[in-house]
């Protein structure tokens, strides 16, 4: 298995070779002469290799701590390593390693097992679903209850008992709470029945080491289900008919109910990908533009891959196409270039603030962050709302987040620059501007930018996959980063932090901005201190 891994990543390496540099619907159209060449060198053909090869089985949804994670990391080193890029991260590598745990279920040491008198059901981790923390084991009588209301609830009696519950098509939030109730009932476990088979597997939750969501996350009690011919065959050990109960809870006379699960934690594989090009001055190169997207995304949840192809298998990809535009110009900009692909992002930022926390750069050397994060469909109507938005009349349109929010220079550059990839801008999105990497970097006062094409009907879903994508757009914006980060690391002057809109920020990472302030606008500065002690602050 592992063989045939390198065999297609080197066929795709290959593909990058081969494909980079054709002429079929080449980017860069209206660029300035000194890179416009860099800009042809990738193709939408090319586009569509990366983010296939990012969102495919292979790679396994990319979930930090896990193995696709792994190979996800390794792919984008050997690509970056391929272009003849510097390593940038811990000990001279291209990895800087953030901590991170995984939990693994002993599959010999976790069951579920119902008896009555000399007969049993056994439920082996196999076929049990959902999540657990910690080594768990809980023995009682067995109550199967069949409501879900909070009244009802609350007249049971459950003390030492485990209470199976009889589930529909409750969301998590329901059945954590459901869970929680039945807890303070006295019940010694709680595991969820239902009429199907579990999807997935029964396993642990990973999370990064020291973070306190995470920490709070492992508190969480076990969230375990059974269902499909192991309830069936329960209810026929017990003489009963599922569909003729009566009442809200019925007592299984004579049965013990026993789920164990035991638990080992393990190393996982949890890095931000990091790489360099150097500048051409011998001063300015000592800047940084940094070019990020998260690389991460939700991983195998049990049997059930979440392919991540526009979250952000399309950032990675635009990251990609960008580092091959800017390593394959003619001409070298003045400034360095980073680029970083971050872990943990759909766990709370965890790479990206831990890189902000013990850059491998000195931040102040930053001038600026420009963020790709799912930028390869057409924003439609989605779970979050967006009502009555339509991916054909957004087939042009492109959200520019945050770029206001710490230094109006750079927001200005993305504006010129947009006068040659005609985008239809739009702001409607600042509701995201803390949902993704480059809030790390702006709370520590690094002037960013983060591109994003909208929300649609297969976010954080298993049906985000590359068919859906976009690649000619996603090839535009990434086109449109190159432009704005080719003219940051190559003009004489970089984007100051405005005073007055630093009020905002000042305390959230740091007191001073990473990057310098300009001199104060005292109209704006004296409103902005209005506001702020209007807020309370």
């Amino acid at each position: 298995m592992a063989n045939q891994l390198l065999a297609s990543v080197t066929a795709l390496l290959f593909l990058t070779a081969t494909v980079t540099g054709q002429t079929s619907t080449v980017a860069g159209e209206g660029l300035a002469q000194d890179r416009k060449d860099g800009a042809a060198q990738v193709t939408v053909e090319q586009v569509k290799a990366w983010i296939g090869t990012l969102a495919s089985p292979a790679f396994e949804g990319r979930g930090t701590g896990q193995e696709g994670y792994r190979k996800a990391a390794e792919f984008m080193r050997d690509y970056y390593q391929s272009l003849g890029l510097e390593p940038a991260g811990d000990g001279g590598t291209f990895f800087q390693k953030v901590p991170w745990s995984a939990t693994k279920v002993d599959a010999d040491k976790t069951s579920l097992q119902f008896s009555l008198g000399d007969k049993q059901v056994l439920v082996p981790l196999a076929r049990l679903g959902g999540n657990v923390s910690k080594t768990f084991a809980g023995k009682g009588a067995a109550v199967l209850i069949t409501t879900n209301s909070a009244k009802a609830i609350e007249k049971l009696t459950l003390k030492d008992k485990v209470a199976l519950l009889l589930v529909g098509s409750e969301d998590l939030k329901t059945r954590m709470g459901l869970l929680v109730a039945l807890q303070e009932k006295g019940a010694v476990a709680v595991i969820f029945a239902q009429r199907d088979p579990v999807q997935g597997v029964l396993q642990g939750r990973p999370g990064a080491r020291g973070n306190r969501a995470v920490a709070g996350a492992r508190l969480a009690p076990a969230l375990v289900s059974f269902g499909g011919d192991d309830l069936t065959a329960l209810m026929t050990m017990c003489g009963l008919n599922i569909d003729k109960l009566s009442g809200e809870s019925t007592e299984l006379t004579g049965v013990t109910a026993e789920l164990q699960a035991t638990i080992s934690e393990l190393e996982a594989p949890a890095w931000n990908v990091c790489a360099r090009l150097p500048g051409s001055d011998k001063e300015l190169q000592k800047e940084y533009v940094v070019i990020g997207s998260h690389l991460d995304h939700l991983g195998m949840r049990g049997e059930i891959m979440y392919p991540g192809a526009d979250d952000d298998g399309s950032g990675s990809t635009g990251v990609l196409a960008v580092a091959t535009m800017l390593a394959k110009n003619k001409v070298r900009p003045a400034r360095s270039i980073l680029f970083l692909n971050f872990c943990g992002e759909e766990m709370g930022l965890i790479g990206s603030r831990h890189f902000a926390d013990h850059p491998t750069i000195p931040l102040s050397a930053i001038v600026g962050e420009l963020q790709m994060d799912m930028i390869g469909r057409n924003e439609e109507e989605n779970s979050e709302g967006d009502k009555g938005e339509k991916a054909e009349d957004n087939k042009n349109s492109l959200h520019l987040v945050g770029s206001k929010k710490i230094s109006m220079q750079l927001h200005e550059l993305c504006m010129q620059k947009n006068s040659t990839a005609k985008f239809d801008l739009e702001w409607d999105q600042e509701g995201m501007f803390s949902r993704s990497d480059h809030a790390n970097f702006a709370r520590m006062g690094v002037p960013i930018a983060f591109f994003f094409t909208g929300l649609h009907r297969d976010y954080h879903k298993p049906t985000d996959t590359p068919d859906k994508i976009e690649n000619q757009k996603l090839l535009r914006v990434a086109t449109y980063v190159y432009d704005i980060a080719f003219e940051l690391a190559q003009q004489a002057g970089r984007p100051m932090v405005d005073p007055e809109l630093w009020e905002k920020y000042r305390g959230k990472g740091s007191e001073q901005p990473a990057a310098p302030m300009s001199a104060p606008n005292k109209e704006a500065s004296g409103a902005a201190k209005d506001e702020a002690k209007a807020a309370g602050k």
